[in-house]
């Protein structure tokens, strides 16, 4: 009894021992409530804002156009933060493509300057050539949607490129259009601002060959676009911008009005309205930033 006894309190002093050790070494709770190392590092992924896929905008020069057309416009909203510069895509008369630049699908509103070796081509082949960069965009760079700027024949020749694509998935999205100074009816301009042009409530007087081409394919229109048409006028007593009446640029109305889901014009007036300068005028840049990435310029 007495050797059951002694192992009894032997035993107990063993479990006692090893219990001591192993409050010794237990590792020190959380107590209050602090996420450890791993759970930090986890938190700190999961907020971590995710970059969404910037929509680029391209920018088609006019007529004689060259790279310094809206190569100021570009380097203005870079300045200003509004886009990024991104690729500067020439086109050959046969199609091909010169691409400089880098392209970065998260960068902020990226630039795509389009810029033609012929710059005096017709409005058909300059069509062909914006399809030529639009598959381009889709097939190499994977862009889905863009928005587009066209500065007169530029301007021309995008309305002729929607209405020709319409929605064929071969090309991306065109989201949103800005026209400026665009001769959708010709170019004629009255000395005292009276042309057989002029537009009525029901649209103009007369129409071009051109203006009436696009009335008939009007329907090939995707019903997503945003619209957005400036013209000038110099207050000269011509009612234009010295080279395109504003009559003629404001024939857009009954072009996209009725096919698009939003459609929105404004006319600039004085000396820095005249066709060459609205791509350099400081109020057109404030209006075209808000239309296309809802943000304006503050002083």
């Amino acid at each position: 009894m007495k050797k059951i006894i002694i192992g009894i309190i032997m035993l107990a002093i063993i479990i006692t021992g090893f219990g001591v050790i192993f409050l010794h070494f237990e590792p020190t709770k959380q107590t209050n409530n602090a996420p450890t190392a791993s759970a930090k590092k986890k938190n700190t992924v999961e907020k971590t804002p995710v970059s969404e896929i910037a929509i680029p905008t391209l920018f088609v020069h006019g007529y004689s156009g060259t790279a310094n057309s809206l190569g100021g416009m570009i380097d203005r909203f870079v300045s200003d933060g509004f886009a990024t510069k991104s690729l500067v895509m020439t086109v050959a008369t046969d199609g091909t493509i010169k691409t400089t630049g880098t392209y970065d699908k998260f960068s902020l509103n990226p630039t795509i300057q389009v810029i033609f070796e012929d710059n005096k081509s017709s409005m058909v082949n300059q069509t062909a050539w914006i399809q030529s960069v639009m598959k381009e965009l889709k097939n190499n760079y994977h862009i889905e949607k863009v928005n587009a700027l066209g500065h007169s024949m530029g301007g021309v020749s995008l309305t002729n490129y929607i209405e020709k694509v319409g929605n064929d998935k071969a090309y991306p999205v065109v989201e949103k259009l800005v026209l400026i100074g665009a001769p959708l009816n010709g170019l004629v301009i009255g000395d005292d601002g009276v042309t057989n042009y002029d537009l009525t409530e029901d649209g103009p007087k007369q129409s071009s060959a051109r203006y009436s081409e696009f009335m008939k394919n009007k329907q090939n229109i995707p019903s997503n676009l945003q619209v957005l048409n400036i013209a000038g006028d110099t207050l000269d007593g011509t009612k234009s911008d010295g080279s395109v009446s504003v009559a003629s640029a404001l024939s857009g109305k009954f072009i996209f009005k009725d096919q698009v889901a939003s459609y929105e014009e404004e006319v600039f007036t004085g000396k820095n309205a005249a066709h060459s300068k609205l791509h350099e005028n400081s109020d057109v840049d404030t209006k075209v930033a808000k239309f296309l990435w809802d943000t304006e310029k503050v002083d």
